[in-house]
């Protein structure tokens, strides 16, 4: 997983599969830096379409949207 910072929006290329585990930790990095930073456009670039993935991606867009105003990407 890599994250950059690039013309106010948050990258995040996710290379590998995700399990809960990881999820949790990730979400709790991206909502942190969020908080911290106010970044409010977020572009997560998944790279390994699995369904597990996709799952958790959309339940993190979800939290987002009910949190914070902004945009958030999944491609």
């Amino acid at each position: 997983m890599d994250l950059y910072y690039l013309n106010e929006t948050l990258y995040i290329e996710l290379l590998n599969d995700l399990n809960l585990e990881e999820y949790e930790h990730l979400k709790t990095r991206v909502f942190r830096i969020i908080e911290d930073y106010g970044v409010d456009r977020i572009v997560i670039k998944n790279h390994h379409k699995i369904f597990h993935n996709r799952h958790f991606l959309n339940q993190m867009k979800q939290d987002y949207m009910r949190k914070y105003p902004g945009d958030f990407f999944i491609k």
